[in-house]
């Protein structure tokens, strides 16, 4: 079968062009894509950066839609369910993508707004508080208020045991977003009022818990200074397509813990996928409501450049089909 994709074709520039869609095997599902996520990752292949394998390509990896046929061993979903995709393929931005029927979960049955749906990047953000074992009266610090950002607090202040909550964010508009969320602290980290706070931390030893999805060096500096001074944990959530340098003495000599959210990360993954989506049923988060710029796949191209260059209204893009 023919399906129309996205494909980058030399950086920054986006042409629709046809793929072939195989029937699913013994243990795969064909979905007909309704609705796919724009990742941090879209943005670096837009540019023609981080790339799989030589241009061109087929990129996107936050699927949400249909399910249109089943292999022959599938149970968990059957034809016509309404279903999210999270792992299994990097070419989901296509009309129909076949994959392993553990890579998806059911969404509800009355759904509409597909958009709202991508759930995938809330899945790394569950596999990240599943792994890094939140204690009750954690203190817990965030660098970084954007979409994966936000997507932490939702889980830190709404299905965790965390304790105090500090978020770090520069930019006016998110603090302010950030602040709808009712974290105990939330500062600009650069303020008159974020500078003491920063010395309150690090003068009472440092936090628990602290989580980068920050997207800068800058940042990245910050959330590392602020770990504790014994046996803390340290959160990698937006350094996964760059270089970074660290001097190691203090992580060594704090005895740091260092976590990375990559699906990689966990063997085990896929359960997630389905927790995620009870998780989303029961309100502890809600993506949808971080979506912010919707297009058509025949105007990837726009959307696209502003995921690169993150206008001030911006936070989530998504591509339906």
């Amino acid at each position: 079968m023919k399906a129309e994709a996205v494909w980058i074709v030399e950086p920054k520039k986006v042409e629709i062009r046809t793929i072939d869609i195989p029937e699913p095997a013994h243990d795969e599902v064909q979905i007909e894509t309704m609705a796919c996520g724009i990742c941090a990752w879209d943005a670096y292949l837009y540019q023609g950066i981080s790339a799989p394998g030589p241009l061109p390509y087929v990129i996107g990896h936050e699927a949400v839609g249909i399910v249109r046929k089943v292999g022959d061993l599938v149970t968990n979903v059957k034809p016509g369910d309404k279903v999210f995709c999270a792992s299994g393929s990097n070419e989901m931005m296509a009309q129909y993508v076949n994959l392993r029927h553990d890579c998806v979960a059911k969404i509800p049955s009355d759904t509409e707004d597909y958009a709202r749906w991508v759930l995938e990047p809330t899945v790394c953000v569950v596999n990240l508080l599943h792994k890094t074992h939140i204690e009750p009266g954690d203190q817990v610090v965030l660098v970084g208020a954007g979409y994966m950002g936000s997507l932490t607090l939702q889980g830190l202040l709404n299905g965790s045991p965390a304790g105090s909550v500090t978020v770090f964010e520069k930019r006016p508009e998110r603090i302010e977003m950030a602040k709808s969320y009712h974290p105990e602290f939330c500062f600009d980290p650069y303020s008159e009022e974020g500078k003491a706070h920063r010395e309150r931390i690090r003068e009472q030893g440092g936090a628990d818990i602290v989580i980068d999805f920050s997207g800068s060096d800058s940042g990245y500096d910050l959330a590392s200074s602020l770990t504790s001074d014994l046996g803390g944990k340290f959160v990698l959530g937006s350094w996964h397509r760059n270089e970074k340098t660290f001097d190691g003495t203090r992580w060594h000599m704090s005895g740091l813990t260092v976590y990375n959210l990559s699906p990689m990360s966990n063997r085990n993954y896929t359960e997630m996928i389905p927790r995620t989506a009870e998780l989303v049923r029961r309100g502890v988060f809600n993506p949808g409501s971080l979506v912010t710029h919707v297009a058509d796949y025949h105007d990837a191209a726009k959307i696209l450049a502003q995921s690169v260059e993150k206008p001030k209204d911006y936070i989530k893009g998504v591509i339906t089909f």
